[in-house]
């Protein structure tokens, strides 16, 4: 249910107002928009001992988020979590107008990495993950915060 209009929301082609409608109707529910936020947003909890890690790797790597995401949720974990300040930039799918795996949004991120820099990708969906090595970029699938610091400190950013 609502996987066009998910699309278009996270690729910025359908405003929050909109979306909320759209989805409301498909169900059949009658919710005021702010209710409607607050349970889409619901889903977030923080995995401190990965948010955790984001200093130490700060000390030694620019950090760059690439997200699926849309304006309700950046705002609702922006208000609610830290993390996301320790991002030096953010490439966001309903800014970029492009969802992963889209080969567009990685070639966006790319393109804010310094020449010559060494690069790694990480996400918890396979699918993003061979995308991402589709456009050339070394990637690894997140499994876990163990997993994540053993794989960085192979790659040598820890």
């Amino acid at each position: 249910l609502g996987g066009a209009e998910k699309r278009g929301f996270d690729t910025g082609r359908l405003n929050p107002q909109e979306f909320a409608a759209r989805i409301c109707a498909a169900v059949g529910l009658r919710l005021p928009y702010s209710e409607f936020a607050e349970i889409w947003c619901d889903i977030f909890a923080e995995k401190r001992e990965v948010t955790g890690l984001l200093d130490e790797i700060g000390k030694h790597a620019d950090l760059v988020l690439l997200s699926n995401t849309d304006p309700l949720h950046l705002d609702y974990v922006r208000s609610r979590y830290g993390f996301l300040a320790k991002f030096g930039r953010l490439v966001l799918s309903y800014e970029v107008g492009h969802a992963k795996p889209a080969r567009q949004i990685f070639e966006r991120a790319l393109g804010l990495c310094a020449p010559g820099t060494r690069k790694i990708y990480f996400d918890d969906v396979a699918e993003f993950v061979s995308a991402a090595r589709a456009c050339g970029l070394p990637a690894e699938q997140f499994v876990d915060a163990a997993t994540l610091r053993r794989d960085l400190e192979w790659f040598g950013v820890l």
